[in-house]
């Protein structure tokens, strides 16, 4: 199943390549400026109060950005079903439920916390649970932030091994990607990314329509 995902991967991004390098150079410089009005962490120092402002300044310009996540995941999933890279994807989540698109990534990673702070075992199934979360989002914009995360968990249910197989037969792409000093992400992000949206619709056309069950208040999401 990997392998096949891998090679519909690679056909959908063939001539696509150069222009996805440039988006992801976008996407990085992006999501790089909170961190550019972060102080510097010096553990031994007192903090100011200048740098306790700009430490909230980052923190809430991370979070009113977090919707280029969700912009980077629908791009990829256009991407794998054949559709040309277009910049407008990366901020189509700015433009049409913006809230919900904050609150999705707040969650998340709220959750994946909460349960990493068992161990971090939990943490990481969590995180597999979740990571359709984005891609149903697009497919489902009915759906509010908790339900897109529930349904994503009820679709991974049993799917969960086969994800962390797939990002497994990633890791030496990784290590070109460490080796090359950042430099062949360029190249393996695009291809790990939309090889994963790939593997969302090969869950999703594996499935017969069914009822979505949103679960009760504490069910969802978490």
């Amino acid at each position: 199943m990997t392998a096949q995902l891998k090679q519909h991967a690679q056909q959908m991004l063939t001539g696509k390549r150069w222009l996805l390098a440039g988006l992801l150079i976008l996407f990085v410089v992006l999501n790089g400026i909170p961190q550019s009005f972060a102080p510097p962490v010096d553990p031994e120092a007192v903090p100011t109060a200048a740098d306790t402002g700009l430490t909230f300044l980052s923190l809430l310009l991370t979070l009113l950005i977090a919707p280029l996540a969700i912009g980077w995941s629908w791009l990829v999933l256009s991407v794998s079903r054949g559709d040309k890279p277009a910049v407008s994807t990366l901020f189509e989540p700015f433009k049409t439920g913006y809230v919900k698109h904050v609150l999705a990534p707040f969650f998340m990673g709220l959750f994946i916390f909460l349960w990493s702070l068992l161990l971090v075992i939990p943490g990481i199934i969590k995180s597999f649970s979740y990571s359709l979360t984005y891609y149903i989002l697009r497919d489902q914009p009915e759906l509010s932030a908790l339900e897109a995360i529930t349904e994503s968990r009820r679709m991974m249910d049993g799917h969960k091994m086969d994800a962390f197989k797939l990002v497994l037969s990633f890791i030496g792409w990784f290590l070109l990607g460490v080796i090359t000093l950042g430099i062949g992400f360029l190249y393996v992000y695009p291809y790990f990314t939309t090889t994963y949206a790939t593997f969302y619709d090969s869950l999703r056309k594996a499935e017969q329509p069914q009822t979505n069950h949103v679960g009760t208040d504490f069910e969802q999401g978490f």
